[in-house]
């Protein structure tokens, strides 16, 4: 490359060509994140940096050792963290409120407590100044400063941590049940994200991406529906408790589903013809090769119920989670905001065993399996295809977009510390010609066919 561009000024052209700033200095980053300034935009509403009255998963306990503390940043905060006189993890504000430096660029001299790496404030558990080295034994700043304290709860090696600046709810109410189960088994995995958090949770149940981001995963190699069908229809989510949005399958209305916008006596062929470019879809038909053998199974699973909806664990649960029943292990995205444009993803995979060899039969299978073709090969499109999604412009919505509305509506109307806004519209114009298409869509007959090319 070094050799090509030395060759270009030779001749007198730019090094790079039009290619080298076709973006200017964003190059293929993500660009800045915007929130809409329409009043009457539900995205107005949404935190940049999430919902902060809410216990998050921090960090694993094992990273946080009894001599350094460590740094981390979440929702926009800065946190520390660090061990206590009894070994159990403590989170305080990274701020000593002396002169305001990073306390976790101190260090744990005595066991249990935290310095300041400026003047030595000293600082326990409770972020109580217990002393001051510079200024000796007898400062007066001792007893008269606190560092603020964030809750934490450590469960199955994860420090959990209470955000809000209210009381704590029980840990209970935001930490999924299995790390509460003596047998629960729970695996992590942790990626970053250059997007916004709900740019990166608002893509979980979007009806038709499934042949267009992810006909290529390796989960969707194996039928020819690519994850999901090519409909002009989206499932129609299910609030549950106020918490949670759950995506409904075939529940036997016929219409509450995409696949049922098609004649159930025929399946979507592989092809399908779009009249207005004169074009088929997928453009070749190599899958053929094997799908006669994998599509039998990938059928007899779209038989089942996408989730269990007996309670509120399964589907988008708030603040930030994906949470999807596979029946021998439970996967859960949380997505946990960093700044306004930057996210947190921590992978949970979750079974019961009460083996040894079970618990390692499941540890072989996630890191081999699960955490290459769910974490990364298949979510990694997601954020391939999404993360440019930008907020600060109009959106004109698809019929296919419910859950997504759905969901923007369970955060801004239910959320901990969100106030519904007086002047938001039941429908906001966004979202009017998404209600119109649906209701149309709905009113046709379920043996509608698209054109098909085989």
């Amino acid at each position: 490359m070094g050799l090509l561009k030395a060759l270009s000024k030779v001749r007198g052209g730019y090094p790079g060509g039009w290619r080298e700033y076709a973006r200017g200095y964003q190059g293929n980053k993500t660009p800045p994140f915007q929130q809409s300034s329409d009043p009457k935009d539900r995205r107005s509403l949404i935190p940049p940096t999430g919902l902060r009255e809410y216990w998050y998963p921090a960090l694993p306990a094992k990273d946080i050792s009894s001599k350094k503390p460590a740094g981390l940043r979440m929702l926009g905060e800065d946190l520390t963290f660090f061990r206590d006189k009894n070994g159990d993890v403590q989170a305080l504000w990274d701020y000593c409120p002396h002169r305001g430096v990073y306390l976790s660029w101190g260090d744990c001299f005595w066991k249990g407590y935290l310095s300041c790496p400026y003047h030595g404030a000293t600082f326990d558990g409770d972020g109580e100044c217990v002393e001051f080295i510079t200024e000796g034994p007898d400062s007066k700043m001792v007893g008269q400063l606190k560092a603020k304290k964030f809750p934490t709860v450590t469960l199955k090696g994860l420090v959990f941590v209470w955000m809000g600046e209210g009381e704590p709810v029980p840990p209970e109410e935001d930490i999924p049940p299995e790390f509460f189960q003596e047998h629960g088994q729970v695996l992590t995995a942790w990626r970053y994200w250059d997007c916004n958090w709900m740019v990166a949770l608002e893509n979980a149940y979007d009806s038709h991406v499934g042949f267009m981001v992810h006909r290529n995963s390796l989960s969707g190699l194996r039928g020819r529906l690519g994850v999901a069908p090519r409909s002009p229809i989206g499932s129609r989510p299910r609030v549950i408790g106020n918490k949670t949005i759950v995506p409904l399958r075939v529940t036997g209305t016929g219409k509450e589903d995409t696949r049922a916008y098609y004649n159930k006596t025929q399946k979507q062929p592989l092809q399908m013809h779009y009249p207005r470019i004169n074009a088929k879809w997928p453009k070749y038909t190599w899958r053929r090769l094997w799908i006669w053998a994998t599509e039998p199974m990938d059928r007899k699973m779209l038989k089942l119920p996408l989730f269990e909806t007996n309670g509120e664990w399964i589907g988008q649960r708030l603040p930030g989670m994906v949470r999807n029943d596979y029946r021998d292990h439970m996967y859960t995205r949380w997505v946990i905001p960093v700044e306004s444009g930057l996210s947190r993803l921590v992978y949970f995979h979750s079974a019961r065993h009460k083996t040894a060899f079970g618990r390692f039969y499941e540890a072989a299978k996630f890191h081999l399996f699960h955490n290459f073709i769910h974490h990364f090969n298949f979510s990694d499109q997601d954020y391939d295809a999404q993360r440019s999604a930008r907020y600060q412009y109009p959106e004109y919505l698809s019929a296919t977009d419910l859950a997504v509305v759905q969901l923007r509506k369970l955060v801004t109307e239910h959320a901990r510390g969100m106030t519904k806004s007086a002047d938001m519209p039941e429908v906001t114009a966004s979202e009017e010609s998404m209600v119109e298409a649906y209701q149309e869509l709905e009113a046709q007959s379920t043996g509608t066919t698209p054109t098909s090319a085989g």
